[in-house]
C-alpha cells in the first residue's frame, strides 16, 4: 500500500513530460489550439501539431467551418 502511495505522489510531482508548447492561430479567426511537446524531439512535436491540427479541422467541419 505504501509503495502505491509512494508512486502516486512521485506522478503527481513530476508533471507532464511536455513542458514545450506551440500556440498555433488565433480564437477569432478559427480558434487556437496550443500543443505540448519536447522541443529536443521535433519529429515527435510535429506528430503531436498535426494531430492537433487535423482535429481542430475536424471540429471545425462540425461546426459547419466557423
Amino acid at each position: 500500500m505504501a509503495d502505491d502511495q509512494i508512486i502516486t505522489v512521485k506522478k503527481i510531482l513530476e508533471g507532464s513530460p511536455f513542458q514545450d508548447s506551440i500556440e498555433i492561430g488565433t480564437p477569432g479567426k478559427g480558434g487556437a489550439i496550443k500543443v505540448y511537446g519536447d522541443f529536443a524531439d521535433p519529429s515527435g512535436f510535429e506528430v503531436r501539431i498535426r494531430e492537433a491540427v487535423r482535429l481542430r479541422k475536424t471540429a471545425s467541419d462540425m461546426m459547419g467551418g466557423v
